[in-house]
């Protein structure tokens, strides 16, 4: 017998908080795959090169910061337009 959405959302809720935050990684991740296939750790070690990259950036002066303010003004005048 198939289970509702709604009732596999409530066991999930009730699950530690440790367990939710490996399956909403897991399911995020697999949204983001296409043919490609990541394990945790690929992806784990992809994100690391990222933050690398980025943090390079702003050790450079090569990226550009903003305020958590500057970028909540940035995002409504984007939604408006």
């Amino acid at each position: 017998m198939a289970r509702n959405i709604e009732d596999i959302e409530k066991e999930l809720m009730a699950l530690p908080t440790e367990m939710r935050e490996r399956i909403a990684h897991d399911l995020f991740i697999s949204l983001d795959k296409g043919d490609e296939q990541l394990s945790r750790e690929e992806w784990e070690a992809a994100w690391l090169e990222e933050v690398k990259k980025r943090d390079a950036g702003i050790e450079n002066c090569k990226a550009t910061l903003a305020t958590h303010e500057e970028v909540m003004a940035s995002l409504k005048t984007a939604l408006k337009n």
